[in-house]
């Protein structure tokens, strides 16, 4: 993860070896974000603020991964970029 100086910016990699087998819920957790800010994240309707993704995450489902953020979680060798931008 790398976010910028002002906190305005964020660059956030997940990545996935091997899948595991019933894993259930996974989460991504942010760190360095400002939690005052309301951060969009490419490609998903949804906000979110800076201090709810430091604390809860972004949530990895199958469903809800697939359905948001266009990444089947379920495989070997999956990765995605999410590129977060503070709200004006």
């Amino acid at each position: 993860m790398d976010v910028s100086e002002d906190q305005k910016e964020a660059l956030v990699g997940y990545y996935q070896v091997l899948a595991k087998p019933n894993h259930g819920y996974s989460r991504i957790l942010l760190k360095g974000l400002n939690g005052d800010f309301e951060y969009e994240i490419k490609g998903v309707e949804n906000t979110f603020f800076g201090d709810e993704l430091m604390n809860v995450g972004i949530q990895l489902t199958n469903d809800i991964f697939d359905a948001r953020f266009g990444v089947n979680e379920s495989g070997d060798f999956s990765s995605k970029l999410f590129k977060l931008k503070a709200k004006e």
